[in-house]
């Protein structure tokens, strides 16, 4: 853990609305949510690359990949389930300090309700906008993770 690094600080909270947490990784769902269930994967130590990964590291995210897609279509319906690994927020101090980390945006042909709100993906087809923000409770982050893990 790198004591500069908002991600490796973000690891050392106890896990909030978490997915998984197997051995290399853990993946959560944020309170953010433009697109329905968006999370984040986290590499559990600092490194600052994918070329840094490890072998058990890669498997281990390829695992994770395989059990989260389907469950994302079955629970919540979403299609395709687009992976960014983009760090670039990493790259605004000096020295930089990226940090592994995928986003995940689930996007959706059609409008979905979950806990009275509802999500209707109006660029559904084309790139995402990652200027969107929706904050929402725990309590609406805590029905997509139920229906999530009910898949898992």
């Amino acid at each position: 853990m790198n004591p500069d690094c908002e991600i490796c600080e973000f690891l050392q909270k106890p896990p909030k609305h978490q997915l998984l947490t197997p051995k290399y990784w853990t993946a959560g769902v944020l309170n953010d949510q433009p697109y329905l269930g968006r999370a984040i994967v986290s590499l559990r130590a600092h490194k600052g690359s994918l070329s840094e990964l490890s072998d058990e590291e890669w498997a281990e995210f390829h695992d994770i990949v395989r059990i989260l897609e389907p469950a994302y279509q079955k629970a919540l319906g979403a299609s395709p389930l687009n992976w960014g690994c983009f760090m670039n927020h990493g790259f605004r101090s000096d020295p930089p300090m990226p940090h592994v980390h995928w986003h995940i945006f689930p996007r959706y042909k059609e409008t979905q309700t979950i806990h009275g709100l509802t999500f209707e993906d109006e660029l559904y087809g084309s790139f995402y906008d990652n200027s969107i923000r929706r904050p929402v409770s725990d309590d609406v982050v805590e029905e997509i993770v139920a229906k999530l893990k009910a898949e898992l």
